[in-house]
């Protein structure tokens, strides 16, 4: 018989489960099937009355337990408690209510009740057993086959708009797992095959964004004095009621850096589209008509820069090249070494490249909707990757005056698409690979022995299952995930789960973000996800 849940401790601090008890729901047929069924609008459980217990008395078991599961780590459950016997296989099938009751570092005491059959994501704020607590929970349930998965994270990061303000500076930006947007910019009414988010620049920056990657054109490829950059995804212009702009959209950057100083974002640039101007072309027009006006905004080193050295600024992530000779007039040729950091080189496609200060997946020819399982394990696997390092921070793990150079950024695409086959359009991959990822950081992210290949098309899930009674151990490095890179994110509100990117910090400091959007029955979405992982490890160190 399969275990009937794992439970996985997603706080930055250990919890000890103190009780476990199953009983069948004497509520049965009195409201539709929920996933917390003792819940209206939180987890606080109801006792059942004594007749309403009478008639189930027989499926009641109980075990006093003391397991404790430190940050990040799992409990699978057995498949029935010890000692007694177990419930009605009938009632299993069902109605059985699995009540969990755990107690933190500060002796305070949660319970929730979970309905393990129940088929959909759900989440719910836990309510207390100790009066006036110091902190607050949230659970989030993934109905994960052969097993399902509840996580507990905890509430902290109230505030999205300034999630890097508690960071110390001293952490190198690819010690800190940051999430993003792909063509950020694409948010217009277009065409759906154009189309890869659902909210504004200056949505996504409010709900914890930190790195934009943004396609323009020149307007001119022969006047330098003509400033105007179009934005584009590939060939397409974004929005069908006409032409957009870079102007407006640096302009929400600067206003959000100036309201939010202690905040950095990376802004990835690349020319895109069919005109003729060159990547040459396009480097002189921003470094003349925004970069230089500018200049206190923007990083533009060819370094990996620490936090407190770019509070306050855009990052540049150059993916235009420098050497072309340019032989129109009013065109100045730019040396090779810079601006920013040189995101050039990278191969088309990749599964895994390493190159310079980037360490990159971006697998985006999907050509049918059979390889989009294909991309969500090289999503999986490069978050696998990106969670065994140790990162270097000064006077943490390394000397201050004299520190160990930051490493590369892990850069990982969530994106992909083939404009010709409607099956494989940005949405509907969005759909698969952002809930697999949000699943696979949850259930698995940072555990030994991880599996990052999805066994079916249709459910999500990972391996075969745990044993009954199982602890399972965090792997070794920081555990960040780097930086998260997805397409429709804050889809119809949904970004009630920003905590989790928040997946909590663990050893120097690193949040994850899990901002999901397609399911829109939870509160719990992977921005959030990512950044309380990020918080996390920070708060571990």
């Amino acid at each position: 018989m399969a275990s009937p849940l794992t439970f996985r401790n997603l706080t930055p601090t250990s919890i000890v489960l103190k009780s476990l008890e199953r009983f069948e729901d004497p509520d049965m047929g009195k409201s539709r099937a929920t996933a917390f069924p003792s819940a209206s609008n939180s987890c606080q459980s109801i006792p059942p009355s004594a007749p309403e217990l009478g008639l189930h008395v027989r499926t009641f078991e109980r075990q006093d337990v003391d397991i404790e599961l430190q940050a990040w780590e799992s409990y699978t459950l057995p498949a029935h408690i010890p000692g007694q016997y177990p419930l009605n296989p009938s009632s299993m099938l069902s109605s059985t209510i699995l009540r969990i009751t755990f107690q933190n570092e500060a002796q305070q005491r949660f319970r929730i009740d979970i309905n393990v059959s129940y088929t959909r994501k759900a989440s719910c704020t836990l309510k207390p057993l100790t009066p006036n607590p110091t902190t607050s929970y949230t659970a989030l349930y993934h109905p994960t086959a052969p097993t399902p998965h509840l996580t507990i994270h905890s509430h902290h990061l109230l505030n999205y708009s300034k999630w890097m303000q508690s960071l110390p500076n001293t952490l190198p930006l690819s010690a800190i797992s940051l999430p993003g947007t792909h063509n950020s910019h694409t948010h217009y009414r277009a065409l759906p095959s154009v189309r890869c988010q659902t909210v504004d620049i200056a949505t996504q920056l409010r709900n914890g964004i930190r790195f934009l990657d943004i396609r323009v054109q020149p307007a001119s490829a022969v006047d330098a004095s003509k400033k105007d950059l179009y934005l584009v995804h590939g060939a397409f212009p974004v929005s069908l009621m006409g032409s957009k702009y870079l102007a407006p959209v640096l302009d929400v950057i600067y206003n959000y850096l100036s309201a939010n100083p202690s905040e950095t974002i990376l802004v990835s640039l690349k020319r895109e589209g069919i005109g003729s101007a060159t990547d040459a072309q396009l480097a002189t027009i921003l470094e003349k008509h925004y970069i230089s006006l500018n200049a206190e905004k923007w990083y533009i080193n060819d370094q990996i820069p620490y936090l407190g050295d770019v509070r306050g600024r855009i990052v540049l992530v150059r993916r235009y090249t420098l050497s072309e000779q340019v032989s129109s007039p009013g065109f100045d040729v730019i040396e090779e070494v810079g601006p920013g950091l040189d995101a050039t080189a990278w191969p088309n496609n990749s599964t895994h490249a390493l190159h310079g200060p980037f360490c990159v997946q971006d697998f985006c020819e999907i050509m049918h909707t059979s390889m989009i399982l294909d991309k969500l394990q090289h999503c999986n696997a490069h978050l696998v990757r990106a969670a065994s390092l140790t990162h270097f921070v000064p006077g943490i793990n390394t000397d201050t005056l004299n520190p160990v150079p930051p490493g590369p950024l892990y850069l990982n695409f969530l994106s992909g698409s083939n404009f010709f086959n409607v099956g494989t359009w940005p949405e509907k991959i969005a759909k698969i690979v952002n809930r697999g990822v949000e699943e696979w950081i949850c259930t698995s992210h940072h555990l030994k022995d991880p599996v990052t290949a999805p066994l079916d098309s249709e459910s999500t899930h990972w391996g075969d299952g745990q044993k009954g009674g199982e602890v399972k151990r965090t792997n070794e490095g920081d555990g960040g995930a780097g930086v998260v890179i997805m397409d429709m994110v804050g889809e119809k509100g949904d970004w009630d789960l920003r905590r989790y990117s928040k997946v909590e910090i663990r050893d120097t400091g690193f949040m994850y973000l899990q901002a999901l959007r397609h399911d829109t029955s939870s509160s719990y979405d992977l921005t959030s996800e990512m950044l309380s992982w990020s918080w996390y490890m920070w708060a571990r160190m």
